[in-house]
């Protein structure tokens, strides 16, 4: 009967743990920590990246993790090289971001204002100088700067959305 009450009483302890146990070498074990899940809270966004080979913008999506990061949190990337590739995906795709290097930003945004999605331009700089990285921000709401952590790179898709939103608002009043 002893064993009985004790093995109860483990078993009630180890439900009211919430989800944490004790394990071998007294390592906290979580569980559920294996199941790939999307960050919470992040308005999934279609992503156009324009990723010029002679742009710093390659480089930021690679060792930053930038792309494995949105991806992870839901938003969906498509990635172009050649002027000839984005003018056909704008032409074709529905994107509510165009992300570019800053150097190449401000003549693209002729092009995404055509396009039929207008996608708002996200101009992305690569372990930028303060200096560099203020000039940046004085000309645009939302700039990007890689290498970063995942909720840095999250916040500014997410501010740049809630500005295209904005912008949107009025137009459709009209």
């Amino acid at each position: 009967m002893r064993k009985l009450v004790l093995a109860a009483a483990l078993a009630t302890a180890a439900l009211a743990t919430g989800g944490e146990a004790l394990a071998c070498g007294d390592k906290l074990v979580v569980v559920g920590r294996g199941r790939p899940r999307r960050v919470k809270g992040v308005q999934p966004a279609a992503i156009l990246v324009f990723a010029d080979p002679a742009g710093a913008l390659p480089a930021a999506l690679e060792e930053g993790n930038l792309r494995k990061d949105l991806e992870h949190a839901g938003h969906r990337i498509r990635s172009v090289r050649t002027r000839q590739e984005l003018a056909s995906a704008l032409g074709t795709g529905t994107y509510d971001l165009l992300m570019t290097d800053y150097r190449s930003a401000a003549s693209l945004e002729t092009e995404a204002s055509a396009a039929p999605s207008h996608p708002t331009v996200l101009p992305t700089l690569y372990k930028p100088s303060p200096s560099d990285l203020a000039t940046a921000e004085r000309q645009y709401r939302c700039v990007m700067k890689a290498p970063g952590a995942e909720k840095d790179y999250l916040a500014v898709v997410n501010e740049a959305l809630a500005e295209r939103a904005q912008a949107k608002a009025p137009a459709a009043k009209k």
